[in-house]
């Protein structure tokens, strides 16, 4: 059975198919949660927040334009949510930064090497802007189609394009700038 007949029963009612939906899309959606918040308690959160709302407006989904990149525009706006949220929290309670961590010592060996990496990489992705961000978590975390973003973030693909062009220019720039560090 499709998403879109699995949508429509599930919203006329049909519980099964609404938690076939649930085990297609859970991992998917996590990952587009955790990837966004950078917190796996506030993306498992943000995940289930984003099935109560996709359970909620079934009734308004169009079976034309595709429900996984309808469930991921409603999962990337609950992320936007806790963002701007976690945004006001913090300029209302500034933090010290971290002491500087001394990056002098030569790293121990080649798993610790790549998981610096990917922090280091993680960490850039934090600083794009919100708009790079999503194309970026989308493509590269979720797989997702160019044609896929388009419509979950509900622009053109030609702007698809050119926000993961920039993405991947400012992650490039805050890479090396990180690596000079």
């Amino acid at each position: 059975m499709t998403d879109g007949e699995l949508a429509v029963l599930a919203s006329e009612g049909d519980e099964r198919a609404f938690r076939e939906i649930l085990e297609r899309y859970r991992q998917k959606t996590l990952g587009i949660c955790l990837r966004m918040l950078r917190n796996s308690t506030e993306a498992e959160e943000a995940a289930q927040d984003s099935f109560v709302k996709i359970y909620l407006h079934l009734k308004d989904f169009d079976p034309q334009r595709g429900f996984m990149a309808w469930a991921a525009g409603i999962t990337i706006n609950e992320c936007r949510d806790r963002l701007r949220k976690r945004a006001r929290f913090k300029r209302r309670f500034r933090e010290i930064s971290d002491t500087d961590i001394d990056q002098s010592q030569a790293p121990v060996d080649t798993a610790y090497e790549k998981k610096r990496q990917v922090e280091l990489v993680e960490n850039a992705v934090e600083k794009l802007p919100e708009k790079l961000k999503e194309v970026i978590v989308l493509r590269a975390y979720a797989e997702y189609s160019y044609e896929e973003i388009a419509r979950a973030l509900k622009i053109r693909i030609g702007t698809v394009m050119s926000r993961l062009y920039r993405a991947r220019e400012k992650l490039t720039e805050l890479l090396e700038r990180g690596e000079e560090s």
